[in-house]
């Protein structure tokens, strides 16, 4: 088939989205076994190092999409490569020590480096794909990134499973460590430059002016004079932190053993998410991509709230004490309202899909997606920060952090829907001078708007 060739959009988002399940998908499994995987007193630890490493990310991420543009996106995933076995390496050295050092600048280095690697992600997946797909190239990459978390998660399981002590062993650091690394030599010899990817039809991406990094830099000022971006802050900045309440539910509330089979629902659930809000976003069915996306987000607004709600009456009905922490077991009383809970949990991931989803619907110029793509991430990064930091301050009880985290999530789903209604086009071919127009598409020559009439 003509689109599995090396340089086709559809082979380098597949690429990329292996890279994100080598590094953020192990990364998500770490840290949703709780405490990066230490006994549950490690809890403090990690979250001051998530902390740190999100504050960093989210003065990173603000710029990285000019880096992106300035040396490409195989670069630009290759330097992103790098933290991602530091900080699991950091956290295997605190459950050995205790000494909470290295964590911490593990935190710092992935702070910098992930910001860059989920940049070079979100523009493959925003600018490669065309109108009617970019649903499934955003949802690709999570469903892969939820793969690679399923499958360390099953090792850790499986290592776990008659666990004697309340920490992970060596060999699951061992083991994360040396999947992370071979990512390196995927972007090395698998992600090409944009400008020699090509369509199924002949067409490139769009037209690559050079410019220098300043210039880049400078064009960071776009995003704040859109009113779109502006209002998506919001949900962008709180549209991961479900991770942050079930990680630290989970290694708080449960033992090692139970934590490793809470992971794994948690991560294969957000694949789930991924696969099962596909359809709304990108079937020509439903209609515009207006209302797709109006559809899509009261879809998975139901879905948020009820799963918000019913951990808020979990959490009422099973108070914790933070200085004894129950460590229950699979065969504890609790443990099924919070399995049931975890599911759901997962599938919120589908919320990041789509505020995602409705940038990449905001235009086709793959330097302005760069831009926009880093940016959400720095934004997301802030959202994570302000969480993990009030979960390091402990001056919140764990339903107050949770009722917090519901109500960003609540506030965002009305900033999304409000972009939708009022942001996003029928089409945006035709409107942009720097974007090729798809051959499949023929575009209304007699409409300003550039309606799709044949949508690829």
């Amino acid at each position: 088939m003509a689109s599995l060739r090396l340089n086709s959009p559809l082979v380098q988002n597949f690429l990329a989205s292996v890279i994100v399940c080598l590094l953020p998908g192990i990364y998500v499994a770490l840290t949703v076994l709780g405490a990066g995987g230490g006994p549950a007193n490690a809890t403090r630890m990690a979250n001051i190092s998530n902390t740190t490493l999100y504050a960093v990310y989210f003065v990173v991420g603000l710029f990285s999409g000019s880096v992106v543009t300035t040396i490409g996106p195989r670069n630009t995933f290759l330097f992103g490569s790098i933290g991602y076995p530091i900080f699991v390496g950091a956290m295997w050295y605190f459950s050995k020590t205790g000494h909470i050092w290295y964590p911490v600048f593990g935190g710092v280095v992935l702070g910098v480096t992930a910001a860059h690697l989920w940049t070079a992600a979100g523009f493959i997946a925003f600018s490669y794909a065309t109108e009617q797909k970019k649903g499934t190239f955003i949802s690709m990459q999570w469903g892969l990134l939820s793969a690679g978390g399923t499958i360390a998660s099953l090792v850790a399981f499986g290592i776990n499973y008659n666990a004697a002590v309340v920490k992970c062993p060596d060999s699951v650091y061992i083991v994360f460590i040396i999947l992370m690394c071979s990512a390196f030599f995927v972007a090395l010899f698998g992600i090409v430059k944009p400008a020699d990817v090509r369509r199924d039809d002949g067409t490139a991406i769009a037209h690559y002016p050079h410019k220098g990094f300043w210039l880049e830099i400078k064009a960071q000022r776009q995003i704040f004079m859109d009113w779109r971006m502006l209002v998506l802050i919001l949900p962008m900045f709180g549209s991961e932190n479900a991770i942050i309440i079930f990680s630290t539910l989970n290694s708080l509330y449960f033992d090692v053993r139970t934590r490793s089979l809470n992971s794994v629902m948690f991560v294969a659930m957000q694949a789930v998410g991924a696969l099962g809000i596909m359809p709304l976003l990108d079937s020509p069915k439903i209609g515009s991509r207006r209302t797709r996306g109006l559809v899509s987000t009261t879809t998975m607004g139901l879905v948020t709230i009820a799963t918000w709600i019913g951990l808020l009456v979990w959490l009422d009905r099973n108070p914790l004490d933070p200085l004894s922490p129950p460590l229950w077991g699979w065969d504890d009383g609790p443990f099924g309202g919070f399995f049931a809970l975890t599911l759901l949990l997962g599938i919120n991931m589908v919320y990041q899909v789509v505020v995602q989803w409705i940038i990449a619907a905001l235009t086709n110029d793959p330097e302005t997606l760069a831009r926009y793509a880093g940016f959400a991430k720095g934004c997301l990064a802030g959202g994570l920060c302000v969480t993990f930091a009030t979960e390091a301050a402990g001056t919140l009880t764990q339903t107050d952090v949770t009722a917090f985290c519901f109500s960003l999530q609540g506030a965002g789903l009305v900033c999304m829907l409000a972009v939708c209604w009022f942001g996003v086009k029928h089409t945006n071919y035709g409107l942009e001078d720097a974007v090729i127009v798809p051959e499949t598409v023929e575009l209304d020559k007699k409409n300003d708007s550039g309606r799709c009439v044949t949508p690829q």
